[in-house]
């Protein structure tokens, strides 16, 4: 078996000769965001529609919460899969596999009509998803080592296709949802998934060396161990919801309280690791900032799929020329703005002279945006009956729409840039990790939303993050030491 010395060396750089495994696995990405965005848009309305209109009948605070929570434990089952492609399986074969359930898992969601099947359907999703994000993700770092302008290049034209799938998905579901049902919609996902795959397998022979091995492969008798963890955490779920002390309603808090022990556990792993040199610990000690930054985004961005899903069903005017647009279609319309935006912006960092710029610094940009979209939001808040969506669109949206396209391709090439030579799938988990707690507060925070209690949401909203952001910008100041410009 090849080892992970012999192809040290041989990983492409960022040169015109490696676009095709850039198009892979931004292909593969794109339809996995597809087949995601076009379930998460529409799992909220789900979950509280009653059951004449084809839901679930919850109430519809437990309903955002769940929305919430299920994002969290996707980004959270990232640490699953990034452990098992620098230990088990190569990043390449772990995509496949992961895929693969996640098209079962939207294959169930279509066919089994049931809460048994929304369970098992949500379940392989997880899984699939675990596997497969944080390793396309750092199969793409493998294509750009040491260029970091290069890099974010790379990862903004990569985030594009992800903005695409993200639109595309969520505009075909909500639409049929809308207008023939939810499992039929839940089929379209699948297809997305399938396709994904499809062109996958086409480029399989274009990923770099390094993706086709096991970095950091398990010794004799760990197997053991590792399969013995996995089973016991089961079984501690599995009576944990038996017994009551799980339930819907705390299922927020519980992920939540998962990510905050998993983001410790892993910078402690890196800062105490003996095969992360003193130059990586500094590189880790410098991405903290970075972390808190990406964490914020996600926070304030999944709104878009709780507090902006329920937003759009109950206050906004939905009829346009006589036309009832879907308020699925209304949230998913912001991505069109970044699917512009995100390569433009990698045009940008390539063509930029000067020093280059910190990754937080680029970020920063990013949620001051995101701080204005809901400062516009504020503005049309306080009112009875509905809202006008045409400037909501414009723009409280469009701000969203330039924090996404800022953000997310920035902190993932500062997260594979920071990461350790011995923990490059497994670290690039804390950045998925904050997708997983910004979800799990998303569904927190969506519960304090009401009609009554809008102004008061979107001025503190808009206020926090602007706040929030000044402060890690004073805290990257400090941790500047690094050698990569995080």
């Amino acid at each position: 078996m090849t080892t992970a010395r012999e192809i040290e060396g041989s990983t492409a750089t960022a040169t015109p000769s490696s676009p095709r495994a850039l198009v892979t696995l931004a292909g593969v990405e794109m339809w996995e965001r597809f087949s995601y965005y076009g379930l998460q848009v529409i799992l909220a309305y789900y979950l509280y529609y009653s059951l004449t209109d084809g839901g679930l009948g919850l109430p519809t605070a437990t309903a955002l919460g769940v929305t919430g929570s299920y994002g969290g434990i996707v980004y959270l089952s990232q640490i699953l899969g990034g452990w098992v492609a620098d230990r088990v399986l190569a990043a390449r074969t772990t995509v496949l596999v992961a895929g693969s359930a996640i098209l079962l898992g939207h294959v169930v969601l279509a066919t089994v009509r049931s809460g048994w099947g929304l369970a098992a359907g949500l379940g392989l999703i997880v899984i699939g998803t675990g596997g497969l994000k944080v390793n396309a993700t750092a199969m793409v770092g493998d294509l750009y080592r040491d260029d970091q302008d290069r890099r974010d290049a790379g990862f903004s034209f990569y985030y594009m296709g992800i903005s695409l799938g993200g639109t595309l998905g969520p505009l075909l579901t909500g639409v049929l949802q809308d207008r023939i049902g939810f499992h039929v919609a839940f089929a379209a996902a699948a297809v997305g998934m399938a396709i994904g795959l499809a062109q996958y397998v086409a480029g399989w022979n274009s990923l770099p060396a390094s993706t086709r091995v096991v970095p950091n492969p398990l010794q004799a008798g760990q197997g053991r161990t590792a399969l013995a963890v996995v089973v016991a955490a089961v079984a501690v779920v599995a009576v944990a919801w038996t017994t009551g002390l799980l339930t819907l309603d705390r299922l927020g808090v519980v992920t939540t309280a998962l990510v905050v022990l998993a983001s410790v556990g892993y910078f402690t792993l890196l800062l105490t690791s003996r095969t992360v040199t003193p130059a990586e610990h500094r590189d880790v000690v410098a991405y903290l900032p970075v972390f808190g930054a990406s964490l914020l985004f996600w926070t304030m961005f999944f709104q878009l799929f709780t507090t902006f899903s329920l937003y759009a069903d109950t206050r906004l005017d939905l009829d346009v020329l006589g036309v009832s647009i879907p308020p699925a279609t209304v949230v998913a319309a912001q991505g069109f703005l970044t699917i512009v935006l995100s390569p433009l912006l990698g045009v940008l960092w390539l063509r930029r002279r000067g020093p280059a710029l910190r990754s937080l610094t680029k970020m920063s940009f990013g949620l001051v945006a995101l701080a204005l979209g809901y400062a516009v939001f504020l503005l049309g808040s306080g009112t009875t009956g509905t809202a006008n969506p045409l400037w909501m669109a414009a723009f409280g949206f469009a701000m969203f729409s330039i924090a996404e396209s800022l953000v997310p391709a920035v902190a993932m090439s500062a997260t594979t840039a920071a990461a350790p030579k011995s923990y490059g799938a497994q670290t690039l988990s804390l950045y998925f990790l904050t997708m997983a707690g910004g979800s799990s507060l998303s569904g927190l925070l969506a519960q304090l939303y009401s009609a009554e209690r809008e102004v008061s949401f979107f001025a503190l909203s808009a206020l926090a993050t602007a706040v929030l952001t000044v402060g890690l910008l004073l805290l990257s100041r400090r941790l500047s030491t690094a050698r990569t410009a995080v």
